[in-house]
């Protein structure tokens, strides 16, 4: 592969691309039986196993949010807080409307005795749960617990 191929390809990921793109063919089946072998192995408690299928499928797809949400709980369950809390950041970014990837992130961010960035986490979660009755009622309620737990339960409070 020539220098020029090689620095356009550099520039098409650092652009946000994914390797997936790349491929030319669909490989949507092949990614697919991965997630669900992973999802299998999350199952049986083979954490570890999984997170590492799962960082395969984000290389291959940077903008599943299933694939790094999937990712941060298994970082999460192996207490692997730091990974979990990327993991659940580039969720939040593919998928703004989803409520548990702060929450979850927030509830990691607790783990570590970071309890600032907690509140901020669980803050963000219950802005975007809204108001009760939306439907997101148990991330709600464990947003509005993990808050409870930083110390800082005005929900309002945007620091």
């Amino acid at each position: 592969m020539n220098s020029q191929k090689m620095q356009d390809i550099l520039r098409f990921l650092q652009r946000g691309g994914a390797l997936r793109m790349l491929l030319g063919k669909d490989v949507s089946a092949d990614l697919d039986v991965l997630f669900r072998y992973a999802k299998q192995l999350v199952g049986v408690g083979a954490y570890g196993s999984a997170a590492r299928l799962f960082k395969i499928l984000t290389i291959y797809d940077a903008w599943s949010f299933d694939y790094w949400f999937e990712l941060g709980a298994c970082c999460q369950a192996d207490h692997a807080w730091v990974d979990a809390i990327y993991a659940y950041g580039r969720a939040a970014q593919i998928q703004i409307s989803a409520a548990q990837a702060p929450c979850a992130a927030g509830e990691c961010y607790l783990a570590c005795g970071n309890k600032l960035l907690a509140a901020k986490a669980f803050r963000s979660a219950l802005m975007v749960c809204g108001e009760e009755g939306t439907g997101q009622m148990d991330i709600r309620r464990r947003a509005l617990v993990g808050l409870a737990k930083t110390g800082c339960e005005d929900e309002s409070n945007t620091d």
